[in-house]
């Protein structure tokens, strides 16, 4: 399939399900977007410098405001770093459930928190795996992000796998394939663009068309990997 096929495909898939397709990219977002961020990133360290202007300390009355938003913040984001790769199991349920034609509900997206280890363990590995690829140049971590893109997918298909091996399968599947992932990406360029017009209310919208294309990616590219085929048990997570 082409990229404009793929993304044909994904405008039929969402056709009836624009509503709960916009609810729970929505909600999945905040529960896993920021996951590894704990510390409300350098936006907030800006802030913090700004208005400090350099000497270190904050006026008073800022202080008081600003120390409970962090806090918050903070534990948005520990909550996130938690919860957020269980999360993206369910998400890519909804998203294989939605390819397939069969009945969306919301609570697709909590359906896989009898896995929260897996979960959890598949968000770390991946994370912990690019950032050290990337301690040689970004660019290979950039890559090594592609090759392990279909971990979630494979992880909602397959309950028996563990994180390694779905990691392993994604490397697999993705093997001469992380171009085209990135093209496909690359299409959205225009509706990205659009959507930062609209102060990033675009995005409600272009999410889901993304993610949903990025499903039929995920299915077209399973006909020609199997990532259970070689499955060997590793180390329990």
């Amino acid at each position: 399939m082409t990229e404009s096929d793929m993304r044909k495909a994904a405008r039929e898939n969402l056709r009836g399900n624009w509503g709960i397709s916009v609810g729970v990219t929505l909600v999945a977002a905040l529960l896993g977007g920021m996951a590894m961020d704990i510390t409300g990133g350098d936006t907030f360290r800006y802030i913090i410098n700004y208005a400090s202007n350099g000497r270190g300390e904050l006026p008073a009355l800022l202080r008081t405001i600003l120390v409970p938003v962090l806090s918050g913040v903070g534990i948005w984001g520990l909550l996130t770093f938690l919860v957020g790769g269980t999360v993206a199991l369910g998400h890519a349920e909804f998203l294989l459930r939605q390819y397939r034609g069969e009945p969306l509900t919301f609570d697709v997206l909590f359906s896989q928190f009898d896995r929260f280890g897996t979960g959890f363990a598949q968000s770390f590995l991946r994370t912990l795996y690019v950032i050290l690829w990337s301690l040689l140049l970004v660019i290979p971590g950039v890559v090594k992000s592609y090759s392990y893109a279909m971990t979630p997918f494979i992880l909602a298909e397959h309950p028996e796998m563990t994180a390694s091996a779905a990691i392993d399968a994604s490397k697999t599947m993705m093997d001469g394939h992380k171009m085209d992932l990135f093209l496909l990406q690359l299409t959205f360029i225009g509706w990205e663009l659009l959507s930062g017009l609209t102060l990033g209310i675009g995005h409600l919208f272009l999410n889901p068309y993304r993610n949903a294309a990025t499903a039929v990616f995920y299915e077209n590219l399973k006909k020609g990997a199997q990532p259970q085929a070689d499955y060997v048990p590793p180390v329990e997570f």
